[in-house]
């Protein structure tokens, strides 16, 4: 159960307005969040860790295309920290700490393969793509096989969190395993829906902007 289930002993204290909550309830709380901590702490210590990327490659001369690996290994995590953060957090307090733990780990997991698959499958040729293909995340290694999971992941803590609280629907129970829902399920259907269904809309609004 989440922490503000109905009845709980947390939710209690906010209708009776205390003011000191009881150090049982406090230990109880930290219990419950400290899985959602670490995994922020270690997506903190990974973002350290990617930040001298870019800027010690320009120090010892690099080429430009080391340069933009490290600059975007980080700048791409920074780029994504809102969602990741925010989604985490709402679904460890209002769905499930144990499952957002689990999540959170899978995507810091796929985030620290970032630049790994850029150095060997790219290298200086820049970030491996591969066209759309209905064959996973596409045909031979490439970028997309760690960002779509990661994106399922933000995704699925999102809409189960507005799910659970907007009509009670335990999206949790229904995939059964959300830490491979999420980066599988989710994430594949995220691919599907981004670069095969978005070319269209974007040939439908391109007169738009035509001359």
């Amino acid at each position: 159960p989440h922490l503000f289930e109905h009845g709980g002993a947390f939710c209690s204290l906010l209708r009776n307005d205390t003011t000191h909550m009881p150090s049982a309830v406090v230990q109880a709380v930290i219990s419950e969040l400290s899985g959602p901590a670490m995994v922020t702490a270690g997506w903190t210590l990974l973002g350290m860790n990617f930040m001298p990327m870019g800027p010690t490659a320009g120090m010892v001369g690099a080429c430009e295309p080391q340069k933009t690996w490290g600059n975007r290994t980080f700048l791409n995590m920074m780029e994504h920290a809102p969602l990741f953060l925010s989604s985490l957090w709402v679904f460890a307090i209002f769905v499930s700490a144990e499952e957002a733990t689990k999540i959170g780990t899978t995507y810091i997991a796929l985030r620290s393969l970032y630049p790994v698959i850029w150095a060997a499958y790219g290298g200086a040729n820049g970030a491996p793509m591969q066209p759309y293909t209905w064959f996973l995340f596409g045909k031979g290694m490439n970028l997309f096989y760690v960002t779509f999971p990661q994106y399922g992941c933000v995704f699925y803590m999102a809409l189960a969190t507005l799910l659970k609280l907007g009509l009670a629907i335990d999206l949790n129970s229904i995939v059964g395993v959300p830490a491979l829902a999420a980066p599988l399920g989710f994430g594949l259907f995220l691919y599907h829906f981004a670069l095969g269904g978005f070319p269209y809309l974007q040939k439908a609004v391109a007169p738009l902007f035509g001359k």
